[in-house]
Protein backbone atom coordinates (compact mmCIF):
# COMPACT_ATOMS: atom_id res chain seq x y z
CA UNK A 1 0.00 0.00 0.00
CA UNK A 2 1.36 3.33 -1.05
CA UNK A 3 1.83 5.95 1.67
CA UNK A 4 0.47 9.60 1.79
CA UNK A 5 3.23 12.25 1.17
CA UNK A 6 2.91 15.36 2.82
CA UNK A 7 5.38 17.07 0.01
CA UNK A 8 6.14 16.03 -3.57
CA UNK A 9 9.61 14.83 -3.91
CA UNK A 10 11.25 13.97 -6.99
CA UNK A 11 13.90 11.07 -5.86
CA UNK A 12 17.13 11.08 -8.41
CA UNK A 13 18.65 7.75 -9.47
CA UNK A 14 21.99 8.07 -10.36
CA UNK A 15 22.44 4.43 -11.24
CA UNK A 16 24.67 3.31 -13.90
CA UNK A 17 23.60 -0.09 -14.04
CA UNK A 18 20.38 -0.20 -16.39
CA UNK A 19 19.50 -3.68 -14.10
CA UNK A 20 19.86 -1.66 -10.83
CA UNK A 21 17.83 1.28 -11.84
CA UNK A 22 15.23 -0.88 -12.83
CA UNK A 23 14.47 -2.65 -9.91
CA UNK A 24 15.07 0.47 -7.66
CA UNK A 25 12.98 2.44 -9.76
CA UNK A 26 9.93 0.26 -9.67
CA UNK A 27 10.64 -0.35 -5.62
CA UNK A 28 10.07 3.52 -5.56
CA UNK A 29 7.49 4.02 -7.73
CA UNK A 30 5.65 0.76 -5.70
CA UNK A 31 5.20 3.07 -3.09
CA UNK A 32 4.09 6.08 -4.62
CA UNK A 33 6.75 8.40 -5.05
CA UNK A 34 8.35 9.86 -7.89
CA UNK A 35 11.18 8.46 -9.51
CA UNK A 36 13.54 9.97 -12.10
CA UNK A 37 16.88 8.28 -13.70
CA UNK A 38 19.60 10.37 -14.08
CA UNK A 39 21.71 8.66 -17.27
CA UNK A 40 23.94 11.42 -17.88
CA UNK A 41 26.20 14.92 -17.75
CA UNK A 42 23.34 16.64 -19.81
CA UNK A 43 20.42 15.65 -17.89
CA UNK A 44 22.34 16.21 -14.10
CA UNK A 45 22.84 19.72 -15.30
CA UNK A 46 19.37 19.57 -16.50
CA UNK A 47 18.28 18.52 -13.04
CA UNK A 48 20.12 20.56 -10.77
CA UNK A 49 18.48 23.65 -11.63
CA UNK A 50 15.37 22.76 -11.23
CA UNK A 51 13.92 24.29 -7.88
CA UNK A 52 11.50 21.38 -6.51
CA UNK A 53 12.37 18.81 -3.29
CA UNK A 54 14.71 16.39 -4.71
CA UNK A 55 16.59 13.13 -2.96
CA UNK A 56 19.14 11.56 -4.30
CA UNK A 57 20.24 7.89 -4.44
CA UNK A 58 23.60 7.55 -5.94
CA UNK A 59 25.44 3.99 -6.45
CA UNK A 60 28.91 4.33 -5.19
CA UNK A 61 29.87 1.22 -7.06
CA UNK A 62 28.62 2.57 -10.92
CA UNK A 63 30.48 5.81 -10.83
CA UNK A 64 34.10 4.53 -10.05
CA UNK A 65 36.44 7.82 -8.44
CA UNK A 66 33.56 10.82 -10.43
CA UNK A 67 31.38 9.69 -7.88
CA UNK A 68 33.01 11.40 -5.00
CA UNK A 69 32.68 14.84 -7.30
CA UNK A 70 28.80 13.76 -8.00
CA UNK A 71 28.30 13.71 -4.28
CA UNK A 72 30.02 17.03 -3.82
CA UNK A 73 27.88 18.49 -6.63
CA UNK A 74 24.62 17.32 -4.38
CA UNK A 75 25.87 18.77 -1.48
CA UNK A 76 26.55 21.80 -3.14
CA UNK A 77 22.99 22.39 -4.72
CA UNK A 78 21.66 21.30 -0.94
CA UNK A 79 20.00 18.07 -2.71
CA UNK A 80 20.07 15.46 0.31
CA UNK A 81 21.78 12.09 -0.98
CA UNK A 82 21.59 8.55 0.14
CA UNK A 83 24.93 6.36 -1.05
CA UNK A 84 24.47 2.58 -2.01
CA UNK A 85 27.54 1.08 -1.24
CA UNK A 86 29.21 -2.03 -1.51
CA UNK A 87 29.21 -3.94 0.96
CA UNK A 88 32.83 -4.57 0.49
CA UNK A 89 33.75 -1.33 0.58
CA UNK A 90 33.62 0.46 4.09
CA UNK A 91 35.52 2.92 2.82
CA UNK A 92 33.02 4.31 0.32
CA UNK A 93 30.45 4.33 3.46
CA UNK A 94 33.17 7.16 5.45
CA UNK A 95 33.33 8.74 2.33
CA UNK A 96 29.85 9.25 1.86
CA UNK A 97 29.28 10.85 4.78
CA UNK A 98 32.25 12.84 4.78
CA UNK A 99 30.44 14.16 1.30
CA UNK A 100 27.12 14.98 2.86
CA UNK A 101 25.12 11.79 2.40
CA UNK A 102 22.43 12.13 5.04
CA UNK A 103 22.19 8.08 4.86
CA UNK A 104 24.29 5.38 3.45
CA UNK A 105 22.93 1.62 2.55
CA UNK A 106 24.93 -1.44 1.75
CA UNK A 107 24.10 -3.02 -1.08
CA UNK A 108 22.32 -5.52 -1.57
CA UNK A 109 19.13 -3.31 -0.35
CA UNK A 110 16.49 -4.96 1.58
CA UNK A 111 13.68 -3.36 -0.14
CA UNK A 112 11.97 -2.21 3.49
CA UNK A 113 14.96 -0.85 4.69
CA UNK A 114 15.02 1.42 1.52
CA UNK A 115 11.11 1.88 1.98
CA UNK A 116 11.73 2.88 5.37
CA UNK A 117 14.79 5.46 4.99
CA UNK A 118 12.68 7.26 2.05
CA UNK A 119 9.58 7.45 4.10
CA UNK A 120 11.29 8.68 6.99
CA UNK A 121 13.20 11.37 5.15
CA UNK A 122 10.37 12.45 3.56
CA UNK A 123 8.22 13.16 6.87
CA UNK A 124 6.21 10.04 6.59
CA UNK A 125 7.26 8.14 9.46
CA UNK A 126 3.75 6.83 10.16
CA UNK A 127 3.08 3.53 10.60
CA UNK A 128 2.65 1.61 7.47
CA UNK A 129 -0.40 -1.46 6.91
Amino acid sequence: MSIERREKYTILLFVKSPGNRKVISECIEEEGYECYPVPGKEEMERIFGQPEHKLALVDASGYGPGVWRLCERLHEKKIPFIVLSPQESLVSSSRAAAYGAVSVLQKPIAKCALVQLLAGFMGNGEERK
